[in-house]
């Protein structure tokens, strides 16, 4: 009897101490790792600049298509790879360097971690484009932001025409996407949030003529959809603020989605004979579900409209978002201990990683390819040119207090039979004398 309590007693000690171990490791356990089970997926966009047609001058077809800082960022737990993000300084033209940094995780080839590239730029007859700098980011298995990407466009000046430039988008662009896990209000089960956010300094149409218009950003447009999983997946769309000044002396003031102003042109020049310029701050497209949501915005729409009978001679959006994410009925059942503000406001201002005013001019630097140090992360609430080192992770498994609980309830029955087959023991010899 006494043998056999002692193994006992052995038993549930190795056993509380197994458990107390095993809680430890599953502590530390991923958020993506626990969710990776099931299917989910996300995807950003965000482009400074689209031009979706262009007749403004001999040279103008070529400009038809011109993306300029595009960023993408995509999660797809069915198709590898499971993580991916890029960002490209410029895409359609001609003879645009094809300069681009991309990452990728989950595929077990992976790319993971944080890439930074700085482009010289280009020079071509019908566009000048100053230097950029490119960065992607792309995490599986640790961290709650999966993938996330800026584009730093140099300025970028248009010459469809060989006389006066037709645009000319001032430095200091830039696109943010972005694919996080996130808590949500009110229920024990993830989400999935997907960002994009443009932001420019200026945009100036004819600089250097009398039909000279610019188009100041006073606030950046940003889209954000998150997919809970139940009836709190919403989109967020927060409209830009630009104001409009003409060489002239009128000004206009656009803060409201549907707000449009149009610019006569009646000096010499493209437009001469009735030509204007029409600026409107565009709405967003969404189509919400509780397990998906889909939404896109254009937030600043500029048409350059010629003569009567003339069509228009240069559509353009700036600011062009587009988000989307899924995720199963209930949300992901991963309870998250510290994940990042789940109910952003689209306007807030992002943190800055690093100041335009370092960025190199135009052509006097080569292009250049920077592995990003890890030691120094950023803040995951928004996209940065260092990879993320996110909040605490998600506790994952059974619940710490139970399994300590349990611990300590095997422990004192350990101890107790212990104690109770030492006190037999003693007294065994004494009741023999007794007797």
């Amino acid at each position: 009897m006494y043998q056999w309590s002692r193994r006992v007693a052995g038993l549930a000690l190795t056993t509380a101490w197994v458990v107390m171990v095993n809680n430890g490791g599953q502590s530390t356990m991923s958020t993506v790792a626990q969710v990776e089970r099931v299917s989910y997926q996300a995807r950003a966009s965000a482009s400074v600049l689209r031009l979706a047609d262009s007749d403004a001058g001999p040279r103008g077809t070529a400009l038809s298509g011109l993306r300029l800082g595009t960023t993408t960022a995509r999660v797809d737990t069915d198709e590898p790879p499971r993580s991916a993000a890029s960002a490209v300084q410029m895409t359609g033209p001609p003879g645009a360097p094809p300069a681009a940094v991309t990452r990728s995780a989950g595929d077990g080839d992976e790319e993971s971690g944080t890439m930074t590239r700085t482009s010289s730029g280009a020079d071509l007859d019908f566009l000048t484009l100053g230097s950029s700098r490119l960065t992607a980011n792309a995490q599986w298995g640790s961290g709650t932001v999966l993938s996330s990407a800026i584009a730093r466009p140099g300025e970028l000046v248009l010459r469809p025409d060989e006389d006066a430039p037709l645009m000319h988008v001032w430095r200091g662009s830039q696109s943010r996407t972005q694919n996080q896990l996130v808590a949500v209000p009110g229920q024990p089960t993830l989400g999935m949030r997907s960002s994009a956010r443009t932001e420019l300094t200026a945009i100036t149409l004819f600089r250097g003529t009398p039909t000279e218009v610019t188009i100041r950003f006073l606030t950046a447009p940003s889209l954000v959809a998150l997919a809970a999983g139940t009836d709190r997946t919403d989109v967020r769309y927060a409209a830009p603020v630009i104001s409009v000044t003409a060489t002239h002396g009128r000004s206009y003031r656009l803060d409201t989605v549907g707000d449009s102003v149009e610019v006569p042109l009646a000096e010499p020049g493209c437009c001469s004979g009735g030509g204007l310029i029409r600026i409107s701050l565009g709405g967003v497209r969404e189509r919400t579900g509780h397990t998906s949501v889909d939404a896109s915005a254009a937030a600043v729409r500029l048409q350059l409209l010629g003569a009567e009978g003339a069509g228009r001679l240069l559509d353009a959006t700036i600011g062009d978002l587009d988000v989307s994410a899924r995720v199963p009925m209930g949300g992901l059942d991963a309870p998250c201990r510290t994940c990042a503000d789940p109910d952003p406001e689209p306007g807030t201002p992002e943190p800055e990683a690093e100041s335009d005013a370092a960025a190199p001019d135009a052509g006097n630097t080569p292009d250049s390819v920077e592995p990003a140090e890890p030691a120094a992360s950023a803040n995951v609430a928004a996209p940065s040119e260092q990879p993320a080192a996110g909040p605490a992770l998600p506790l994952t498994g059974a619940s710490l207090s139970v399994l300590a609980a349990l611990g300590m309830a095997l422990i004192g029955t350990g101890w107790f039979i212990i104690r109770v087959t030492r006190r037999r023991r003693r007294r065994s010899p004494l009741e023999q004398r007794h007797h």
